[in-house]
C-alpha cells in the first residue's frame, strides 16, 4: 500500500456468472462431473488508478458501465475476481441509503445502530446525535419506527447518517436528490465542507457541471474498463460527446451460452492477442490539437468542417479575447451548408460557459425563429452586452438538427474562443443585470 494514496485499485476485475436459466444454476450446483453452464460476465476489466488523500475523484459513465460494481467493491460489498484493493481511513458510503437500518426499530435506535457498524461507541454517537437529528429535519418523527416514515424521511436519515459519522473517505452514488431543494443544496454545502476539511471523495454521477465543478480529477470508464482519467473538464467533454455519439443501449454485452460456440473456435493465439489488447493499460490520453480551432475542449459532431471561422468583437469591432462588462461583445460564425441538409430545424447555436462548464447565456437561430438556407460561405452574428462579472469564461459554438427532442448536432465546438471579462464594478452574482431602482 501505497501510504500517500488513500485508495490504490489494482488490475481490478469482476466477473459474474450469467445463467440461461435458473435451472441452468441447479444443475451446475449438483453436476458430478462439474459441467460449466454458466457464462462470466465481467462488469469491471483489469481497472487500475488511485486516488490521493484529499483529492475529489469524479467517475462517469452510461448505465451500465461498472460504476456501481466498483464502488461497491472499494467499500467492501463485493470481492474482487482479480487484482487488489487497498483503502486506508475510515469510509462512508452513500450508495443504497439506509443499509442496514432495521425498519422495527425508531430513528434514534437506527442511528445508535449505525454507529455499532460504523465502530463507534454509545457515548461517541451521543454526542453526534443532535447534528444528525439536526441535519435529517424530520422532527419527532425520530421517535417513530422507521418503517413509518415516507421514502424522503427515510432517505435524510440515512444520508445524515452517513455525513455525520467524521468519515476520512466518502463515496456519493448520484444521491443528490435526497429530499426538496432546500435539503439538497444544504447536502451540496456538506460536501464543500468535507472538501475544505481534506477529505477523499468519490462522486459518481452524470451532471457534467457538478463534475467539473467539484471535482480535482475524472475517470470515465465504459463496459467495465477505463477509457480516460485526468482533468475533469477535458473528460466531461470527451463522455458528452461519446454520449451523443453512441447508439447502443444494451446495458450488458453477456452472450448466453448457445451463442458463443463461435468464440470456443478461435484459435489460442487469437484469443491471447485479444485479451491482450482489452487488458491493455490505460494512458491518461492528450488533447488532439484540432487544426482549426486549436484551443477547443472538444470539437465533434455528425459533419464537422462547416464551421469554418469563430470571432468575437468589441463595440469597434476589433477581435479581441479581452471585454470590460459594460462592452458590446460581437459573435460572428462563418459556415457553410449543404444542400442534402434540411434546414427547417436546423440551427446556429451559442452558449457562454464559465471555466466550471456552467452554461450562463445561451442563444439559437432556431428558438429565435430566423430561418437559416443552405449555402457555402455564410455568416451569422450576434451582438449583445453580457454584463458578466470579472473572470474567464470560453465560448461554445452548435450547428443544431433540431428535428427531434432530443437535439442532435451536425458540429459542436466546445472553448471555440476563450476570452476574459473585466469589471471596474464589484458583481457578486455572475450577471450584473440592467435595473430601475425607484427611492
Amino acid at each position: 500500500m501505497d501510504f500517500e494514496k488513500k485508495i490504490q485499485v489494482e488490475h481490478v476485475s469482476k466477473a459474474f456468472k450469467m445463467y440461461n436459466s435458473p435451472m441452468d444454476k441447479l444443475k451446475e450446483a449438483l453436476s458430478p462431473t462439474g459441467k460449466v453452464r454458466h457464462t462470466d460476465f465481467y462488469a469491471i476489466t483489469d481497472l487500475s488508478f488511485s486516488v490521493k488523500p484529499g483529492e475529489i475523484m469524479g467517475i462517469m459513465g452510461r448505465n451500465g458501465s461498472g460504476k456501481s460494481t466498483l464502488l461497491k467493491m472499494i467499500t467492501g460489498i463485493y470481492e474482487p475476481t482479480e487484482g487488489q484493493i487497498h483503502v486506508s481511513g475510515k469510509v462512508s458510503s452513500l450508495l443504497e441509503l439506509g443499509t442496514g437500518f432495521n425498519l422495527e426499530y425508531t430513528g434514534i435506535e437506527n442511528i445508535f445502530f449505525y454507529g455499532t457498524l460504523m465502530g463507534f461507541s454509545r457515548s461517541q454517537m451521543e454526542a453526534k446525535l443532535q447534528s444528525i437529528v439536526d441535519f435529517a429535519e424530520i422532527g419527532d418523527y425520530v421517535y417513530q419506527p422507521v418503517k413509518t416514515y415516507s421514502s424522503g424521511m427515510f432517505a435524510r436519515l440515512a444520508f445524515s447518517c452517513a455525513i455525520n459519522v467524521e468519515p476520512d473517505i466518502l463515496i456519493v452514488d448520484e444521491i443528490l436528490s435526497v429530499g426538496d431543494m432546500r435539503f439538497q443544496a444544504k447536502c451540496f454545502n456538506k460536501f464543500k465542507d468535507f472538501k475544505k476539511q481534506g477529505v477523499t471523495i468519490l462522486y459518481v454521477g452524470h451532471d457534467v457541471g457538478m463534475m467539473r465543478s467539484f471535482c480535482d480529477t475524472a475517470m470515465w470508464i465504459n463496459k467495465g474498463k477505463l477509457v480516460d482519467i485526468g482533468d475533469p473538464t477535458f473528460i466531461s467533454a470527451k463522455y458528452t460527446e461519446f454520449m451523443y455519439k453512441d447508439v447502443i443501449t444494451d446495458f450488458t454485452d453477456y452472450k448466453m451460452i448457445s451463442a458463443c460456440e463461435t468464440e470456443k473456435s478461435k484459435t489460442v493465439d487469437e484469443q491471447e492477442a485479444e485479451k491482450k489488447e482489452q487488458l491493455e493499460p490505460q494512458k491518461e490520453s492528450k488533447k488532439i490539437t484540432d487544426s482549426l480551432f486549436p484551443d477547443s475542449i472538444a470539437h465533434w459532431g455528425s459533419s464537422t468542417g462547416m464551421i469554418s471561422e469563430v470571432t468575437m468583437l468589441n463595440k469597434d469591432g476589433k477581435e479581441t479575447n479581452s471585454f470590460d462588462t459594460g462592452d458590446q461583445l460581437k459573435i460572428v460564425i462563418k459556415f457553410s451548408i449543404s444542400n442534402k441538409i434540411n434546414t427547417e430545424f436546423f440551427s446556429v447555436a451559442f452558449s457562454i460557459k464559465n471555466t466550471e462548464g456552467t452554461d450562463l447565456i445561451v442563444k439559437t437561430t432556431y428558438d429565435e425563429k430566423i430561418e437559416i438556407h443552405p449555402g457555402n460561405n455564410q455568416t451569422i452574428s450576434f451582438e449583445f452586452n453580457p454584463r458578466l462579472s470579472s473572470g474567464d469564461y470560453y465560448l461554445v459554438i452548435a450547428l443544431e438538427d433540431r428535428t427531434n427532442t432530443a437535439i442532435s448536432y451536425y458540429e459542436y465546438i466546445e472553448g471555440a474562443v476563450f476570452f476574459k471579462m473585466y469589471s471596474a464594478k464589484k458583481i457578486f452574482g455572475v450577471y450584473d443585470v440592467l435595473t430601475d431602482i425607484e427611492y
